[in-house]
């Protein structure tokens, strides 16, 4: 594949593989610079299952244009198989980080209100995540966190099990009822394949940063808030209540109130005696 053209975009070399199909680096060969190019896998390519979820990322992700959000540059489809030139980005997932140990605090800080300001923008033209985890946010080496795959995205898949090495499940639970998502980082109403919005994802968001700043997944009646950063206990419990009422309202209301903690922290520092 290296030296292949795809649309505009010449293969130099691959990054990586996995279910779904392969990554390579490529280059613009019209505005110059280097993308990351996604085909889908040749076997995929008639599932129209796993086609649908990858052309789902393209056009959910292409909608939107934030800092946090890893950008769609172009869709389209080479030799029958779908393509996706994205965001080229350094650095690694938040789960191969998170074999390091736990994140210190004050990177924690900066990927909570990062992440909360991506699902801002999304749920504001009506794009739900869905599969909001450590593997699908990936911190690049200038410490900037991006959301990565919209593949689950508002969508409706057909009624099907996705293969078993799929990283998500898509599993059939009743008669016209579907259960998408990853099952540890699932709010309660995305288990019971009820209706979703925003909310759904700020769940999935206290479970990540909660494993984030731990090491391990929350449970009920453990929570090692010490081991969150000073003031997080409430605003990590409020994202992780069952009932959506009870949540913020918004991903605005969750990152001001990750900002206020920080803005807090901060000044408890600036009070402390020098030593």
């Amino acid at each position: 594949m290296i030296g292949v053209l795809v649309s505009k975009y010449r293969i130099v070399a691959e990054i990586g593989r996995g279910s779904m199909g392969i990554v390579f680096r490529a280059e613009d060969t019209v505005l110059g610079g280097f993308v990351a190019l996604k085909i889908i896998a040749e076997k995929l390519a008639s599932d129209p299952t796993m086609l649908h979820r990858f052309e789902r990322e393209g056009r959910a992700a292409s909608a939107l244009r934030h800092p946090n959000i890893c950008a769609v540059f172009e869709t389209g489809e080479w030799k029958g198989r779908s393509y996706l030139a994205v965001e080229l980005l350094n650095g690694q997932p938040l789960d191969e980080r998170l074999k390091a140990g736990p994140i210190p605090a004050a990177a924690l800080e900066k990927i909570a209100i990062g992440v909360a300001s991506a699902l801002e923008a999304a749920h504001e033209i009506g794009v739900v995540h869905r599969d909001i985890k450590p593997a699908n946010l990936f911190l690049t080496a200038g410490g900037v966190v991006k959301v990565l795959d919209f593949g689950l995205a508002k969508v409706r898949l057909p009624l099907v099990r996705l293969r078993e090495d799929a990283p998500t499940v898509a599993t059939q639970i009743t008669r016209g009822a579907m259960l998408i998502g990853s099952l540890p980082y699932m709010s309660p109403e995305q288990f019971r394949s009820e209706p979703l919005d925003g909310r759904s994802d700020l769940y999935s968001l206290g479970v990540t940063l909660y494993e984030l700043a731990t090491g391990e997944l929350p449970v009920i009646g453990a929570e090692k808030l010490a081991a969150l950063p000073s003031g997080w206990g409430p605003i990590v419990l409020r994202l992780l209540e069952p009932d959506a009422g009870k949540r913020y309202r918004t991903a605005g209301e969750a990152r001001a109130a990750f900002e206020q903690a920080g803005m807090e922290r901060w000044q408890a520092s600036l009070n402390q005696p020098a030593r």
